[in-house]
């Protein structure tokens, strides 16, 4: 299992937030460093549709006990370096989705306070460091969305492409190559295409369709079209 773990959060917003985003992504344990006051009326507000990850979230008085019975512990921060003088170089989000799903046993995804982050000291306690490319012109970002970031790369690791409906067959070589025959007969029997610009139509259809990750379902319809 992977829990979420937020140390010491300050806005009950961004806590709501972050229950709706970890049941968007199939997360359900929620623990917080801090007092239960923080899951209020807007949190539940902005949570929506995902209060029973509120309801369960299990609430904890220092960061040692949150993380006391996990066996992996993943820290985020948004400093890379400098001033932190952080000991550990950090990861991005899509390398963690590439390793955490390989870790066996408990693992915990650690979030700092909004307005200071995560102190060296707890960063030390952890065994990987994740932190997430941002523009240095405005670095750091909203703890939900910092949130949904990872989580969003676990999941989409984790399920591969099995969201897409595995029914639509991809189109194969032959279909690409009747698809392609087709158009170029539509084509040739329009009077209204100037003659010098039909083989440019052509090959422009044509790697247009190579390019295209099309379904079989959808380059016979087109075909229908060029009768």
């Amino acid at each position: 299992m992977i829990s979420v773990i937020l140390v010491n959060p300050k806005y009950s917003g961004n806590v709501g937030s972050i229950a709706r985003v970890m049941m968007n992504f199939g997360f359900e344990e929620l623990r917080i460093v801090g007092d239960k006051s923080i899951i209020n009326n807007e949190a539940y507000m902005m949570a929506v549709h995902a209060r029973e990850i509120l309801d369960n979230a299990k609430f904890y008085k220092t960061f040692d006990e949150a993380i006391g019975d996990l066996d992996f512990v993943i820290a985020t921060s948004g400093a890379r370096g400098g001033d932190r003088n952080l000991k550990r170089v950090p990861i991005t989000p899509k390398e963690l989705a590439d390793k955490i799903l390989e870790v066996k046993g408990n693992i915990g995804i650690v979030f700092g306070r909004e307005d200071d982050g995560l102190r060296n000291e707890e960063i030390d306690k952890c065994d990987l460091l994740v932190s997430i490319p941002t523009s240095e012109k405005y670095p750091i970002m909203n703890l939900s969305h910092a949130v949904a970031v990872i989580l969003y790369e676990i999941y989409a690791k984790k399920v591969g492409n099995k969201f897409l409906d595995i029914n639509m067959r991809e189109a194969s070589k032959e279909d690409k190559e009747l698809l392609i025959k087709k158009f170029n007969e539509f084509i040739d029997k329009n009077e209204k295409i100037p003659e010098h610009k039909k083989e440019l139509c052509k090959i422009i259809f044509k790697r247009l369709v190579n390019r295209a990750f099309i379904s079989g379902k959808e380059a016979w319809t087109l075909m229908s079209a060029f009768k």
